[in-house]
Protein backbone atom coordinates (compact mmCIF):
# COMPACT_ATOMS: atom_id res chain seq x y z
CA UNK A 1 0.00 0.00 0.00
CA UNK A 2 1.20 3.21 -1.12
CA UNK A 3 1.71 6.01 2.12
CA UNK A 4 0.44 8.37 -0.43
CA UNK A 5 -2.83 6.47 -1.42
CA UNK A 6 -5.69 8.95 -0.14
CA UNK A 7 -8.12 7.01 2.43
CA UNK A 8 -11.41 6.41 1.04
CA UNK A 9 -13.94 8.80 2.04
CA UNK A 10 -17.40 7.79 2.88
CA UNK A 11 -20.87 8.60 4.93
CA UNK A 12 -21.65 6.78 7.65
CA UNK A 13 -25.89 6.20 8.14
CA UNK A 14 -26.66 5.21 11.78
CA UNK A 15 -29.21 4.78 14.15
CA UNK A 16 -27.07 4.13 16.84
CA UNK A 17 -27.58 1.57 19.18
CA UNK A 18 -25.51 -0.82 20.19
CA UNK A 19 -23.79 -2.52 17.39
CA UNK A 20 -23.55 1.16 15.84
CA UNK A 21 -21.58 2.76 17.86
CA UNK A 22 -18.70 0.08 17.89
CA UNK A 23 -19.46 0.28 14.23
CA UNK A 24 -18.27 3.96 14.16
CA UNK A 25 -15.94 3.53 16.35
CA UNK A 26 -14.18 1.04 14.22
CA UNK A 27 -14.22 3.83 11.72
CA UNK A 28 -13.00 6.63 13.31
CA UNK A 29 -9.95 4.55 14.03
CA UNK A 30 -9.48 3.46 10.58
CA UNK A 31 -6.61 5.27 8.41
CA UNK A 32 -7.82 3.28 5.27
CA UNK A 33 -11.62 5.84 5.58
CA UNK A 34 -11.85 9.76 5.70
CA UNK A 35 -15.35 9.70 7.31
CA UNK A 36 -16.86 13.01 5.55
CA UNK A 37 -20.02 12.82 7.43
CA UNK A 38 -22.31 10.72 9.61
CA UNK A 39 -26.37 10.98 9.14
CA UNK A 40 -28.54 9.70 11.99
CA UNK A 41 -31.85 8.61 11.20
CA UNK A 42 -35.02 6.32 12.76
CA UNK A 43 -34.51 2.87 13.58
CA UNK A 44 -33.01 1.40 16.67
CA UNK A 45 -34.42 4.21 18.85
CA UNK A 46 -35.90 7.96 17.76
CA UNK A 47 -34.34 10.44 16.10
CA UNK A 48 -33.54 12.52 19.15
CA UNK A 49 -32.54 9.58 20.80
CA UNK A 50 -29.96 8.56 18.14
CA UNK A 51 -28.49 12.31 18.08
CA UNK A 52 -28.30 12.30 21.79
CA UNK A 53 -26.28 8.96 21.80
CA UNK A 54 -23.64 10.22 18.99
CA UNK A 55 -23.01 13.05 21.30
CA UNK A 56 -22.41 11.04 24.39
CA UNK A 57 -20.16 8.69 21.81
CA UNK A 58 -17.92 11.40 20.84
CA UNK A 59 -18.27 12.94 24.82
CA UNK A 60 -16.80 9.81 25.63
CA UNK A 61 -13.83 10.30 22.76
CA UNK A 62 -13.39 13.55 24.00
CA UNK A 63 -12.50 12.55 27.47
CA UNK A 64 -9.81 9.54 26.60
CA UNK A 65 -8.14 12.17 24.38
CA UNK A 66 -7.95 14.45 27.27
CA UNK A 67 -6.64 11.92 30.04
CA UNK A 68 -4.73 9.88 27.25
CA UNK A 69 -3.31 12.64 24.08
CA UNK A 70 -0.83 10.33 22.63
CA UNK A 71 -4.09 8.11 21.80
CA UNK A 72 -4.80 11.20 19.22
CA UNK A 73 -2.36 9.98 16.60
CA UNK A 74 -4.65 6.84 16.66
CA UNK A 75 -7.86 8.08 16.14
CA UNK A 76 -7.18 9.62 12.64
CA UNK A 77 -11.16 10.98 11.78
CA UNK A 78 -10.75 13.02 14.65
CA UNK A 79 -7.19 14.18 14.18
CA UNK A 80 -8.15 17.94 12.65
CA UNK A 81 -4.07 17.50 11.12
CA UNK A 82 -4.85 14.37 9.59
CA UNK A 83 -8.22 15.19 8.43
CA UNK A 84 -6.53 18.57 6.87
CA UNK A 85 -4.16 16.81 5.32
CA UNK A 86 -6.55 14.89 3.31
CA UNK A 87 -8.68 18.01 2.51
CA UNK A 88 -11.62 17.66 4.99
CA UNK A 89 -12.59 19.77 7.88
CA UNK A 90 -14.41 18.50 10.91
CA UNK A 91 -17.16 15.54 10.48
CA UNK A 92 -20.19 16.72 9.26
CA UNK A 93 -23.66 15.67 11.35
CA UNK A 94 -26.99 15.50 9.47
CA UNK A 95 -30.04 14.72 10.80
CA UNK A 96 -32.59 12.38 8.16
CA UNK A 97 -35.65 10.91 8.81
CA UNK A 98 -37.90 10.86 12.28
CA UNK A 99 -39.44 7.30 10.63
CA UNK A 100 -39.95 5.77 7.53
CA UNK A 101 -41.26 6.60 3.93
CA UNK A 102 -45.11 5.26 4.40
CA UNK A 103 -46.13 4.06 8.04
CA UNK A 104 -45.39 4.76 11.59
CA UNK A 105 -41.86 4.73 12.64
CA UNK A 106 -40.60 1.54 15.00
CA UNK A 107 -37.83 0.88 17.66
CA UNK A 108 -35.99 -1.60 18.49
CA UNK A 109 -36.00 -0.38 22.30
CA UNK A 110 -36.43 -4.27 23.19
CA UNK A 111 -33.08 -4.87 22.43
CA UNK A 112 -31.35 -1.75 22.38
CA UNK A 113 -33.35 0.02 25.50
CA UNK A 114 -35.10 2.71 25.95
CA UNK A 115 -32.61 5.30 24.76
CA UNK A 116 -30.89 2.68 22.32
CA UNK A 117 -28.13 2.78 24.00
CA UNK A 118 -29.20 -0.19 27.29
CA UNK A 119 -30.65 2.68 29.42
CA UNK A 120 -27.18 4.27 29.91
CA UNK A 121 -28.44 7.21 29.75
CA UNK A 122 -30.75 6.60 33.24
CA UNK A 123 -27.92 4.29 34.47
CA UNK A 124 -25.12 6.23 33.93
CA UNK A 125 -25.57 10.22 33.70
CA UNK A 126 -21.71 10.87 33.94
CA UNK A 127 -21.66 9.69 30.19
CA UNK A 128 -24.21 12.63 29.51
CA UNK A 129 -22.91 15.44 27.96
CA UNK A 130 -23.46 18.76 30.14
CA UNK A 131 -25.81 21.42 28.36
CA UNK A 132 -22.69 23.41 27.88
CA UNK A 133 -20.49 20.62 26.16
CA UNK A 134 -19.68 21.26 22.68
CA UNK A 135 -17.81 19.28 20.70
CA UNK A 136 -14.93 20.11 18.43
CA UNK A 137 -14.68 16.43 16.67
CA UNK A 138 -17.73 17.16 14.60
CA UNK A 139 -20.27 19.56 13.73
CA UNK A 140 -23.96 19.30 13.90
CA UNK A 141 -25.64 21.13 10.46
CA UNK A 142 -29.29 22.51 10.23
CA UNK A 143 -29.47 21.57 6.62
CA UNK A 144 -31.34 17.94 6.62
CA UNK A 145 -29.65 14.65 5.95
CA UNK A 146 -30.60 14.40 1.98
CA UNK A 147 -29.32 17.55 1.40
CA UNK A 148 -26.00 17.29 3.34
CA UNK A 149 -25.88 13.85 1.13
CA UNK A 150 -26.42 15.76 -2.18
CA UNK A 151 -23.91 18.75 -1.09
CA UNK A 152 -21.07 16.16 -0.61
CA UNK A 153 -21.79 13.95 -3.90
CA UNK A 154 -21.71 17.76 -5.51
CA UNK A 155 -18.06 18.20 -4.00
CA UNK A 156 -16.08 14.72 -4.34
CA UNK A 157 -15.42 13.26 -8.11
CA UNK A 158 -18.72 10.72 -9.32
CA UNK A 159 -17.71 7.38 -7.80
CA UNK A 160 -15.08 8.30 -4.66
CA UNK A 161 -17.88 8.24 -2.15
CA UNK A 162 -18.62 5.37 -0.27
CA UNK A 163 -22.13 4.93 1.87
CA UNK A 164 -22.63 2.89 4.69
CA UNK A 165 -26.59 2.36 6.08
CA UNK A 166 -26.42 0.80 9.27
CA UNK A 167 -29.92 1.54 9.94
CA UNK A 168 -32.81 1.89 7.57
CA UNK A 169 -32.27 3.07 3.94
CA UNK A 170 -34.95 5.62 4.54
CA UNK A 171 -32.39 8.92 3.37
CA UNK A 172 -30.96 6.35 0.48
CA UNK A 173 -34.70 6.55 -0.25
CA UNK A 174 -35.49 9.77 -0.33
CA UNK A 175 -32.04 11.13 -2.17
CA UNK A 176 -32.89 9.42 -5.11
CA UNK A 177 -36.58 10.29 -5.15
CA UNK A 178 -35.11 13.84 -4.97
CA UNK A 179 -33.26 12.75 -8.34
CA UNK A 180 -31.27 15.45 -10.59
CA UNK A 181 -34.33 15.50 -12.70
CA UNK A 182 -32.50 14.18 -15.52
CA UNK A 183 -33.18 10.72 -14.92
CA UNK A 184 -30.16 9.94 -13.58
CA UNK A 185 -30.42 8.54 -9.88
CA UNK A 186 -27.48 10.08 -7.63
CA UNK A 187 -27.17 6.88 -6.25
CA UNK A 188 -25.45 6.23 -8.95
CA UNK A 189 -22.91 8.75 -7.79
CA UNK A 190 -21.47 6.33 -4.95
CA UNK A 191 -18.90 3.97 -5.17
CA UNK A 192 -20.30 1.75 -3.29
CA UNK A 193 -23.42 1.24 -1.03
CA UNK A 194 -23.18 -1.12 1.89
CA UNK A 195 -26.14 -2.09 3.81
CA UNK A 196 -26.85 -3.79 7.05
CA UNK A 197 -30.42 -5.64 6.45
CA UNK A 198 -32.07 -8.04 5.97
CA UNK A 199 -32.50 -12.02 5.98
CA UNK A 200 -32.08 -13.73 2.72
CA UNK A 201 -32.19 -17.83 3.90
CA UNK A 202 -32.11 -17.14 7.55
CA UNK A 203 -34.99 -16.46 10.40
CA UNK A 204 -35.73 -12.68 10.83
CA UNK A 205 -34.75 -11.09 14.19
CA UNK A 206 -38.23 -8.52 13.93
CA UNK A 207 -40.19 -11.13 13.33
CA UNK A 208 -39.92 -14.79 11.95
CA UNK A 209 -39.16 -13.56 8.17
CA UNK A 210 -37.72 -9.89 8.80
CA UNK A 211 -34.39 -8.14 9.75
CA UNK A 212 -35.57 -4.87 11.82
CA UNK A 213 -33.64 -2.35 9.58
CA UNK A 214 -35.84 -3.06 6.70
CA UNK A 215 -38.61 -3.73 8.99
CA UNK A 216 -38.00 -0.52 9.71
CA UNK A 217 -38.84 0.49 6.32
CA UNK A 218 -39.64 -1.53 3.92
CA UNK A 219 -40.62 0.95 1.45
CA UNK A 220 -37.44 2.16 1.24
CA UNK A 221 -35.43 -1.32 0.77
CA UNK A 222 -38.48 -1.73 -2.18
CA UNK A 223 -37.36 1.50 -3.68
CA UNK A 224 -33.92 0.67 -4.13
CA UNK A 225 -33.91 -3.20 -4.78
CA UNK A 226 -36.42 -1.69 -7.79
CA UNK A 227 -32.98 0.12 -8.91
CA UNK A 228 -30.92 -2.77 -9.39
CA UNK A 229 -27.82 -0.97 -8.56
CA UNK A 230 -24.47 -2.69 -9.33
CA UNK A 231 -22.63 -0.48 -6.41
CA UNK A 232 -25.32 -1.99 -3.85
CA UNK A 233 -24.03 -4.76 -1.52
CA UNK A 234 -26.28 -5.74 1.73
CA UNK A 235 -24.97 -7.71 4.14
CA UNK A 236 -27.72 -10.02 5.85
CA UNK A 237 -28.50 -11.39 9.19
CA UNK A 238 -27.54 -14.85 6.97
CA UNK A 239 -23.71 -13.51 7.48
CA UNK A 240 -23.70 -10.85 10.50
CA UNK A 241 -25.63 -13.48 13.00
CA UNK A 242 -22.20 -15.25 12.74
CA UNK A 243 -19.34 -12.71 13.03
CA UNK A 244 -19.33 -12.38 17.00
CA UNK A 245 -17.67 -10.96 19.86
CA UNK A 246 -17.58 -12.86 23.15
CA UNK A 247 -18.56 -11.35 26.00
CA UNK A 248 -15.75 -13.37 28.05
CA UNK A 249 -13.17 -12.13 25.84
CA UNK A 250 -14.13 -8.64 25.95
CA UNK A 251 -14.29 -9.30 30.03
CA UNK A 252 -10.77 -10.87 29.95
CA UNK A 253 -9.11 -8.29 26.97
CA UNK A 254 -11.02 -5.04 27.92
CA UNK A 255 -13.19 -4.63 31.14
CA UNK A 256 -12.02 -7.11 33.78
CA UNK A 257 -14.63 -5.71 36.38
CA UNK A 258 -17.56 -6.29 33.17
CA UNK A 259 -20.73 -7.57 34.13
CA UNK A 260 -24.40 -6.99 33.44
CA UNK A 261 -27.14 -4.72 34.57
CA UNK A 262 -27.04 -5.99 38.46
CA UNK A 263 -23.05 -4.70 38.48
CA UNK A 264 -23.42 -1.14 37.14
CA UNK A 265 -19.87 -0.02 35.19
CA UNK A 266 -18.08 2.17 37.80
CA UNK A 267 -15.57 4.79 35.83
CA UNK A 268 -12.36 4.73 38.54
CA UNK A 269 -9.48 3.15 37.18
CA UNK A 270 -10.74 2.64 33.69
CA UNK A 271 -10.32 4.09 30.25
CA UNK A 272 -13.54 6.97 29.72
CA UNK A 273 -14.07 5.02 26.74
CA UNK A 274 -13.78 1.54 28.42
CA UNK A 275 -16.61 2.78 30.40
CA UNK A 276 -18.43 4.21 28.20
CA UNK A 277 -19.09 0.95 26.40
CA UNK A 278 -19.07 -1.41 29.14
CA UNK A 279 -22.37 0.57 30.78
CA UNK A 280 -23.73 0.17 26.97
CA UNK A 281 -23.06 -3.47 26.83
CA UNK A 282 -24.30 -4.67 30.36
CA UNK A 283 -27.71 -4.74 28.94
CA UNK A 284 -27.01 -6.51 25.70
CA UNK A 285 -24.91 -9.32 28.13
CA UNK A 286 -28.33 -9.12 30.00
CA UNK A 287 -30.48 -9.17 26.75
CA UNK A 288 -28.32 -12.06 24.94
CA UNK A 289 -28.39 -14.10 28.05
CA UNK A 290 -31.99 -14.19 27.78
CA UNK A 291 -31.98 -15.51 24.31
CA UNK A 292 -29.63 -18.31 25.29
CA UNK A 293 -26.14 -16.99 24.17
CA UNK A 294 -23.19 -14.76 25.81
CA UNK A 295 -21.92 -13.40 22.47
CA UNK A 296 -22.78 -10.20 20.78
CA UNK A 297 -23.67 -10.43 17.18
CA UNK A 298 -21.52 -7.62 15.47
CA UNK A 299 -24.21 -6.64 12.46
CA UNK A 300 -23.01 -3.37 11.90
CA UNK A 301 -19.59 -3.40 12.53
CA UNK A 302 -18.68 -6.33 9.85
CA UNK A 303 -19.91 -3.62 7.12
CA UNK A 304 -17.89 -1.16 8.24
CA UNK A 305 -15.24 -3.88 8.82
CA UNK A 306 -15.99 -5.07 4.80
CA UNK A 307 -15.64 -1.51 4.03
CA UNK A 308 -12.11 -1.10 5.56
CA UNK A 309 -10.83 -4.47 3.55
CA UNK A 310 -12.49 -2.93 0.24
CA UNK A 311 -10.50 0.35 0.56
CA UNK A 312 -7.45 -1.52 1.83
CA UNK A 313 -7.37 -3.12 -1.45
CA UNK A 314 -8.46 0.39 -3.20
CA UNK A 315 -5.46 1.93 -2.04
CA UNK A 316 -3.33 -1.03 -2.91
CA UNK A 317 -3.95 -0.51 -6.13
CA UNK A 318 -6.30 -3.54 -6.61
CA UNK A 319 -9.39 -3.25 -8.62
CA UNK A 320 -12.51 -3.05 -6.87
CA UNK A 321 -14.83 -1.51 -8.76
CA UNK A 322 -18.52 -2.95 -9.19
CA UNK A 323 -18.82 -4.41 -12.50
CA UNK A 324 -22.29 -4.36 -13.95
CA UNK A 325 -23.68 -7.50 -14.92
CA UNK A 326 -21.53 -10.28 -12.55
CA UNK A 327 -23.52 -12.88 -10.59
CA UNK A 328 -21.14 -13.82 -7.75
CA UNK A 329 -17.70 -12.27 -7.31
CA UNK A 330 -15.51 -10.76 -4.38
CA UNK A 331 -15.93 -7.73 -3.06
CA UNK A 332 -12.82 -7.40 -1.24
CA UNK A 333 -10.16 -10.08 -0.58
CA UNK A 334 -12.63 -12.84 2.05
CA UNK A 335 -15.90 -11.05 1.09
CA UNK A 336 -17.97 -13.29 -1.62
CA UNK A 337 -21.01 -11.98 -2.89
CA UNK A 338 -23.78 -13.47 -5.28
CA UNK A 339 -26.37 -11.48 -7.53
CA UNK A 340 -29.96 -12.18 -5.61
CA UNK A 341 -33.21 -11.05 -7.35
CA UNK A 342 -35.11 -9.80 -4.07
CA UNK A 343 -38.83 -7.89 -3.99
CA UNK A 344 -39.85 -6.60 -0.08
CA UNK A 345 -42.74 -7.31 1.37
CA UNK A 346 -43.83 -3.50 2.66
CA UNK A 347 -47.69 -4.25 4.33
CA UNK A 348 -48.21 -8.38 4.97
CA UNK A 349 -49.71 -8.47 8.34
CA UNK A 350 -47.33 -10.90 9.50
CA UNK A 351 -44.46 -10.43 6.36
CA UNK A 352 -43.52 -6.65 6.57
CA UNK A 353 -39.53 -6.83 5.78
CA UNK A 354 -39.85 -9.97 4.18
CA UNK A 355 -37.10 -10.71 1.36
CA UNK A 356 -39.04 -12.90 -1.10
CA UNK A 357 -37.33 -14.47 -3.26
CA UNK A 358 -39.17 -16.07 -6.69
CA UNK A 359 -37.06 -19.92 -6.52
CA UNK A 360 -39.61 -20.80 -9.18
CA UNK A 361 -37.36 -22.49 -12.42
CA UNK A 362 -39.33 -21.25 -14.60
CA UNK A 363 -38.91 -17.30 -13.56
CA UNK A 364 -35.47 -17.50 -14.07
CA UNK A 365 -35.88 -18.70 -18.43
CA UNK A 366 -34.87 -15.81 -20.26
CA UNK A 367 -37.71 -16.42 -22.60
CA UNK A 368 -40.32 -16.66 -19.74
CA UNK A 369 -42.70 -13.97 -19.27
CA UNK A 370 -41.66 -12.62 -16.29
CA UNK A 371 -38.42 -12.34 -17.48
CA UNK A 372 -40.37 -10.11 -20.36
CA UNK A 373 -42.76 -8.19 -18.22
CA UNK A 374 -40.62 -7.96 -15.00
CA UNK A 375 -43.59 -9.22 -12.91
CA UNK A 376 -43.37 -12.07 -10.71
CA UNK A 377 -46.73 -12.75 -10.38
CA UNK A 378 -47.58 -14.96 -12.99
CA UNK A 379 -51.00 -14.03 -13.27
CA UNK A 380 -50.37 -10.22 -13.83
CA UNK A 381 -47.73 -11.14 -16.48
CA UNK A 382 -50.07 -13.36 -18.32
CA UNK A 383 -53.02 -10.27 -18.17
CA UNK A 384 -49.41 -7.71 -19.36
CA UNK A 385 -49.00 -10.11 -22.67
CA UNK A 386 -51.62 -10.88 -25.34
CA UNK A 387 -51.73 -13.90 -27.28
CA UNK A 388 -49.55 -12.58 -29.57
CA UNK A 389 -47.08 -11.17 -27.94
CA UNK A 390 -46.79 -14.52 -26.03
CA UNK A 391 -46.25 -16.87 -29.03
CA UNK A 392 -43.87 -13.61 -30.92
CA UNK A 393 -42.13 -14.24 -27.17
CA UNK A 394 -41.52 -17.90 -27.76
CA UNK A 395 -40.73 -17.47 -31.35
CA UNK A 396 -37.75 -15.08 -30.91
CA UNK A 397 -34.41 -15.60 -31.50
CA UNK A 398 -30.84 -16.06 -29.72
CA UNK A 399 -30.39 -12.54 -30.06
CA UNK A 400 -33.30 -11.33 -28.67
CA UNK A 401 -33.30 -14.24 -25.86
CA UNK A 402 -30.22 -12.59 -24.60
CA UNK A 403 -31.49 -9.17 -24.52
CA UNK A 404 -34.25 -10.74 -22.08
CA UNK A 405 -31.89 -12.10 -19.90
CA UNK A 406 -29.97 -9.21 -19.49
CA UNK A 407 -33.40 -7.50 -18.43
CA UNK A 408 -34.27 -10.26 -16.42
CA UNK A 409 -30.97 -9.78 -14.47
CA UNK A 410 -31.75 -6.13 -14.06
CA UNK A 411 -34.56 -6.98 -11.92
CA UNK A 412 -34.99 -6.22 -8.43
CA UNK A 413 -32.09 -6.98 -6.10
CA UNK A 414 -28.76 -6.91 -5.06
CA UNK A 415 -25.51 -8.34 -4.64
CA UNK A 416 -25.71 -9.95 -1.62
CA UNK A 417 -22.39 -10.93 0.40
CA UNK A 418 -22.21 -14.37 1.54
CA UNK A 419 -18.76 -15.47 2.82
CA UNK A 420 -16.23 -13.06 5.38
CA UNK A 421 -13.00 -13.71 6.97
CA UNK A 422 -14.52 -14.85 9.77
CA UNK A 423 -14.90 -13.79 13.71
CA UNK A 424 -11.20 -13.90 14.75
CA UNK A 425 -10.06 -10.64 11.76
CA UNK A 426 -13.16 -8.69 12.94
CA UNK A 427 -12.42 -9.36 16.60
CA UNK A 428 -8.90 -8.73 16.30
CA UNK A 429 -9.26 -5.51 14.39
CA UNK A 430 -12.34 -4.47 16.89
CA UNK A 431 -9.86 -4.69 19.92
CA UNK A 432 -7.26 -3.45 18.57
CA UNK A 433 -8.87 -0.29 16.93
CA UNK A 434 -11.52 0.35 19.92
CA UNK A 435 -9.83 -0.37 22.92
CA UNK A 436 -5.96 -0.68 21.84
CA UNK A 437 -5.50 -4.02 23.00
CA UNK A 438 -3.42 -6.62 20.81
CA UNK A 439 -4.46 -10.55 21.07
CA UNK A 440 -2.07 -12.96 21.11
CA UNK A 441 -1.25 -15.96 18.63
CA UNK A 442 -1.69 -18.56 21.66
Amino acid sequence: MSADAPPVPCIIDTDPGVDDVLAVLLALASPDLLVLSITLTHGNCTLAAAAANLDKLFYALTKQLAERPEERAKWRNVDPEWREQWGAGPIEVYLGSEGPIEGDPVTAKYFHGQDGLGDCTTRHPDLVPPPSHVSSLFTLSRKPAVEGVRRLLQQHPPGSIAYVALGPMTSLAQLHRAGSGDGHSPLEDFSVILSMGGAVDHPGNTSPVAEFNYYADPYAAKTLFALALPNLYIFPLDLTSYLTLPFSLYTSAVDPSFSDTPSPSSPAEKAPLTHFTSSFLERTREVMRQFGSDVMEQHDPTVVYALIDWARAKRAGRDVEPKDGEDEGDFAPGWGFRRVELEVETTGTITRGMLVQDLRASSRSASSMTARTGLTNRAAAIEALDVEEVEAHRAEGEADRAAALEAHRRRSGARVVVTSPGSEPLRRDLLKSIWGVELSDE
